[in-house]
């Protein structure tokens, strides 16, 4: 432990200093230079060591066993050209994760391969499809609106003319007379009545 830390802990431990009465077992071990730290490494169960047969690409796939098996998704991919990874494949990190030459798992995966090349067009495939999603233009559906691009917010364009003709008038012959006699200024009235996203706009009134 460096000494910055050691004095901070004297300062956290008050005037009397380090006293071992003063101390539980985890700050005791922490100063105690006869104790190493040493970490935990749990195996690294879904780790491959060495891919021996790099013309395919590997994928831990979801297949429970039990008294309650679901095998669907790992009989989707062998349908859609993925195999089974075995020991002439790759070599496992942890010795508990080969059951067998032909089976690889831990818990509910299951080790797969797919030939390389085929990934890389499934892979491509799924790029092209999502850039398609974000194209504006895309020719799958047709110009992507606005609201297609963000599904949460609702998006519409107005120019100057409707902003003003949806706008509300304030200042009025009758409001500056209420005002007059609340005792208060139109400017505050119209900065308590442009509340929330709202926003003031001055208008020029021509005058003869």
């Amino acid at each position: 432990m460096s000494d910055g830390v050691l004095e901070r802990v004297r300062e956290l431990l008050g005037p009397d200093g380090i006293q071992p009465s003063a101390m539980n077992d985890e700050l005791r071990d922490l100063i105690n230079p006869s104790i190493a730290a040493r970490p935990l490494h749990l195996p690294e169960s879904t780790r491959v060591r060495v891919f021996k047969n790099k013309e395919f690409h590997y994928h831990w796939a979801f297949d429970r066993c039990g008294s309650d098996p679901r095998h669907e998704r790992v009989e989707r991919l062998r349908g859609a050209g993925w195999e089974y990874a075995t020991t002439a494949d790759v070599e496992m990190f942890s010795a508990d994760t080969v059951k067998n030459k032909n089976e690889i798992r831990i818990g509910d995966l299951r080790l797969m391969k797919i030939p390389e090349m085929r990934w890389r067009e499934i892979r491509k495939a799924q790029n092209l499809a999502a850039l398609d999603q974000i194209n504006p233009r895309r020719a799958s559906k047709g110009p992507m609106s606005l609201q297609s691009m963000d599904p949460n917010m609702k998006h519409y364009h107005v120019d100057d003319e409707t902003i003003r003709a949806a706008a509300r008038n304030v200042d009025t012959p009758e409001s500056r007379e209420a005002m007059r006699k609340a005792g208060k200024s139109p400017e505050d009235v119209i900065a308590a009545m442009a509340s929330g996203n709202a926003s003031v706009a001055r208008v020029q009134q021509d005058t003869e």
